[in-house]
């Protein structure tokens, strides 16, 4: 990812429920990985104003992108919780899309879909047996959209599977291999 895109340096670092006066009003950060590790949102609890950023997006899901050995999604889910949560919030501003009204319900939205995409990887992943990231990839998202970023989302996915005992993974000639835990009492 770093020869597609060099993030730029923070001249100040910022945390979560750390205060910004942004065009004279004041916002509370409200830390959300998942999209990327430092993603952030920012809360106007007078306004009831939230900049969701890529956190949670009007119409389409935003991208979780993997990270090894942590759990991205369950970091993502959490905290759309957390944002979900936040009292008397009357508008949402994400950095796609037009702003929108109900965001516990577009959360919920989310939460649905991911529950639905991790069957689809585990129903895939019995299926094949054991099998790369690029393979299951494959399985989950039509061919115009394979690549990077939906590698790097399968590997999310995965990765939280390994890390909820439901998935098992091994290296073998430099690739990760993941095998499917059956569920027990499944037929």
């Amino acid at each position: 990812m770093r020869m597609l895109f060099t993030p730029p340096e923070p001249t100040d670092r910022v945390h979560h429920r750390d205060r910004l006066l942004l065009a004279g009003r004041e916002f509370f950060v409200v830390h959300t990985p998942g999209h990327t590790v430092d993603h952030m949102c920012l809360w106007d609890p007078e306004t009831g104003t939230l900049l969701t950023g890529d956190h949670v997006l009007p119409s389409i899901t935003p991208h979780v992108s993997g990270v090894r050995k942590a759990d991205s999604l369950k970091s993502y889910l959490v905290t759309l919780d957390l944002v979900a949560a936040l009292p008397d919030v009357k508008v949402a501003l994400p950095a796609h899309g037009h702003p929108f009204h109900d965001l516990p319900g577009r959360v919920e939205a989310i939460k649905e879909h991911h529950a639905e995409r991790m069957e689809q990887l585990r129903q895939a992943g019995l299926a094949l047996g054991p099998a790369t990231v690029v393979d299951l990839s494959h399985e989950l998202f039509p061919k115009r959209h394979w690549g990077t970023m939906a590698e790097s989302e399968t590997f999310a996915h995965l990765e939280h599977l390994v890390h909820d005992g439901q998935a098992e993974r091994w290296e073998e000639n430099g690739m990760l291999v993941y095998r499917m835990e059956p569920i027990a009492g499944a037929a």
